[in-house]
């Protein structure tokens, strides 16, 4: 087997380049592989289309993933993007690693990598496929889409340095939590208008919106107990804004994980999704900010292969 390796030394403030560096002596001389290191905002994407091309052809050629959610998003839509089918594993060495959850991968890059060795074959999973009407642009996700609570906290979180200094503790999650608490007091609700199947919903007071493929946000929040990567359905949770006091409960059971099968949250588990916004509101996807605007997304279900045995 030949291992085509994508790596972002910056992941994990830094953790992806130690990884790598504490892995190689396992590779080299033992494996055969090619290494790719990113310098810039989404090379990885670059390299995605690049190992596409080459080994389009070639069934022994697995890609490995080394760094975060973010990197392994980039991957995976440069490669879909170009048609292939070239196999994914992921060491997971990021802040939230919420897919590494999702899928059963191990947070330990030793264990992460023999997931990989003692894999036999490849498993399909379902991935997210979303299509945004406004920007006229179309993509894939791993772990959900967030419209509202999720992403302001996603964007005041990714651009403040208080990420860096708790990653650089290992205590990531907490700056996940550390910004909830100021956008529970300031982030305004919304108006949602949501098609499924040939039901129309209109939520007047959105807060919370996400689609996902599994059931973690957040680094290791679990937004919907019931959704798996292997089943060819989305899931949606729509929470809407009510008095201080509820909205903070809602953001309890939340960190609870029983927010979705809770009174305060609709529950939805389809095909496909149609929604949009009537104001400027942020969005993230897999844990990247996808800025301040309107929304005019369309959302079903798609897959493709990884090599990698998940946990039991």
């Amino acid at each position: 087997m030949h291992y085509e390796i994508i790596l972002n030394p910056t992941a994990g403030n830094g953790k992806a380049l130690k990884t790598w560096n504490v892995l190689r002596p396992g590779f080299e001389g033992q494996l055969d592989y090619s290494l790719h290191q990113t310098d810039y905002a989404k090379h990885e994407e670059f390299f995605a289309k690049q190992i596409s091309q080459a080994y389009s052809n070639n069934s022994n050629t697995v890609i490995i993933v080394i760094g975060g959610d973010g990197t392994l998003h980039n991957v995976l839509n440069g490669l879909m993007k170009n048609n292939s089918k070239l196999p994914l594993s992921y060491i997971p060495t990021g802040t939230g690693n919420d897919f590494a959850r999702g899928y059963g991968i191990s947070l330990n890059p030793e264990k992460a990598l023999q997931q990989i060795l003692s894999a036999t074959d490849k498993k399909n999973i379902t991935v997210g496929h979303y299509i945004e009407a406004i920007k006229k642009d179309e993509g894939y996700f791993l772990n959900n889409i967030g419209i509202g609570f999720d992403a302001a906290i996603v964007s005041r979180t990714n651009s403040s340095n208080t990420k860096k200094r708790l990653n650089k503790m290992h205590l990531g999650t907490f700056s996940y939590l550390c910004k909830a608490f100021g956008v529970i007091y300031d982030q305004q609700p919304f108006q949602l208008t949501l098609q499924e199947n040939r039901h129309h919903h209109i939520f007047a007071n959105a807060f919370i919106v996400v689609a996902t493929n599994h059931p973690y946000i957040g680094g290791g929040f679990q937004i919907d107990r019931s959704a798996d990567i292997n089943d060819d359905k989305i899931n949606m949770v729509v929470a809407e804004r009510k008095n201080w006091l509820l909205t903070l409960w809602e953001v309890i059971q939340l960190a609870r994980g029983k927010l979705a099968e809770s009174r305060f949250a609709q529950h939805f588990h389809t095909d496909k999704l149609h929604y949009s916004t009537t104001s400027l509101e942020f969005g993230q996807i897999d844990g990247e900010n996808m800025g301040n605007r309107f929304y005019d997304l369309t959302i079903d279900t798609s897959h493709y292969p990884f090599w990698q045995e998940p946990n039991k």
